[in-house]
């Protein structure tokens, strides 16, 4: 959808769309008590045990504390901007988002994977045909999107509430205050952590619109974006190693399987990386406007950075398997000081640059923290020489992006350079492609 808002929005539009999406991610995480988690974890656990409705029904009685609380910051958001031009979509989306979550979480807990696949094509279709039809169409700008998003919502939900099991499991008497306060030991210590994540992920807009505006905010978002093509590629895989994560925890064989698939993982993650930087150029020219086309400058950093969030997400399940989310809390804290701090110093200095690299450090210092924090529940040895390679290979290429300014010799240099990577790389390559083999052929026989 990139050329489409960087064509009908401007790059301080932009900005103000990222600070206001940025906020609600803040907020709902602390409003609800991070009940989107505790949701998906004990729905699991009472699946097995036939009472769901209590965690769907204590999850959304959450949900709506949290918005008649978010309610007392109307005074506070009437009086800024981009807030107070959109407040009243900003309450919505962020309302419509939590209420989304909790649902989509309960059904994925309950093992219905097509109902929540459904629900969030259901959600993308929606965002795009809204958006084409209230900016192109109609050229109502912001607000165009905004009510995109607010549609967009609301058929998810009706997916959910029709093909779900949700509207059967709604009940004022499966309300049980001892189980909520359990669902809430487990989620309170994760707040700290979300915040932590929102520290690393989004604050950098805030910094960036205090020192420079919105226009570079709106730049930043922009090249936010490409990394998200490798969170596209995590998060797929990270749906399924996170329920297999609990299931497997604490059996024998487990640090094995832990060893390969992180193996996996990062291959398939560093390769991809590889490929971006490849193509980035040329990609920006097709997909982002002219004024925002500088973006491509901060891309590398973000997309180094993505790959050690995902890291840091992959041991991170160890915290949710065993229950013992307070190491979450503490690794957390390390990468937050650390994005803080080189904010605060190099963004008067260096500008959007410094807020790309504060997003790189911070995650690899979250991640090294995490390797050596997850040994007390499961002991990870991790192929330290093929990584360090694979990056110097990454770094190169990086290097090449900055200084060859010809496009086709870069394209030539990069991709002889993903070759190296792939030999680096060829035994969890080909861990990948035997397990994709295997799959495939389970498939067929079914």
């Amino acid at each position: 959808m990139l050329p489409l808002y960087t064509r009908f929005l401007t790059t301080s539009d932009y900005g103000k769309l990222d600070i206001i999406q940025t906020t609600i991610s803040l907020l709902i995480p602390l409003i609800t008590l991070q009940a989107v988690e505790a949701v998906f974890r004990y729905s699991i656990d009472m699946k097995e045990r036939g009472n769901v409705s209590t965690v769907l029904v204590n999850g959304l009685l959450l949900c709506f504390v949290g918005m008649i609380v978010s309610l007392l910051l109307y005074p506070v958001f009437k009086k800024f901007e981009p807030f107070s031009s959109y407040v009243g979509f900003f309450y919505a989306i962020m309302f419509l988002s939590m209420t989304d979550s909790i649902m989509k979480q309960f059904v994925r807990g309950l093992g219905k994977t097509t109902v929540f696949v459904v629900s969030d094509l259901a959600y993308t279709v929606s965002v795009v045909s809204f958006n084409i039809l209230f900016l192109i169409v109609v050229r109502l700008g912001l607000q165009g999107y905004f009510l995109s998003m607010v549609l967009a919502h609301l058929v998810s939900i009706v997916v959910l509430l029709a093909f779900g099991n949700v509207v059967e499991n709604l009940g004022f008497r499966s309300f049980d205050r001892s189980f909520l306060k359990s669902m809430l030991i487990y989620s309170v210590p994760l707040i700290p952590n979300a915040l932590m994540w929102w520290v690393m992920n989004v604050s950098d807009r805030y910094m960036l619109t205090y020192f420079i505006g919105f226009d570079a905010t709106g730049i930043y978002s922009v090249s936010y974006k490409f990394p998200s093509l490798i969170t596209l590629v995590n998060s797929i895989f990270f749906m399924a190693w996170q329920l297999s994560a609990m299931e497997q925890y604490g059996k024998d064989g487990y640090e094995r399987f832990y060893r390969n698939v992180f193996g996996a993982l990062s291959s398939l993650l560093l390769v991809s990386t590889s490929f971006v930087l490849v193509i980035l150029k040329p990609l920006l020219m097709i997909f982002v406007a002219e004024a925002f086309y500088e973006s491509w400058k901060y891309v590398p950093l973000l997309l180094v950075g993505t790959v050690f969030q995902a890291f840091s997400s992959f041991f991170g399940t160890n915290y949710t398997a065993s229950k013992k989310t307070k190491g979450a809390f503490s690794t957390s804290v390390v990468g937050g000081i650390v994005n803080i701090g080189i904010n605060f110093a190099l963004i008067p200095i260096w500008g959007i640059q410094a807020a790309a690299f504060s997003t790189m450090a911070a995650y690899v210092a979250m991640w090294l923290m995490r390797v050596k924090d997850t040994q007390k529940f499961v002991k990870i040895e991790v192929d330290w020489r093929n990584l360090l390679l694979s990056l110097t290979v990454i770094g190169i290429q990086i290097l090449g992006l900055y200084l060859i300014e010809n496009t086709l010799i870069f394209l030539a240099f990069g991709s002889a350079l993903i070759l190296v990577l792939l030999f680096v790389q060829r035994k969890y390559i080909q861990q990948v492609y035997s397990f994709g083999m295997r799959l495939l052929s389970e498939i067929r026989s079914r």
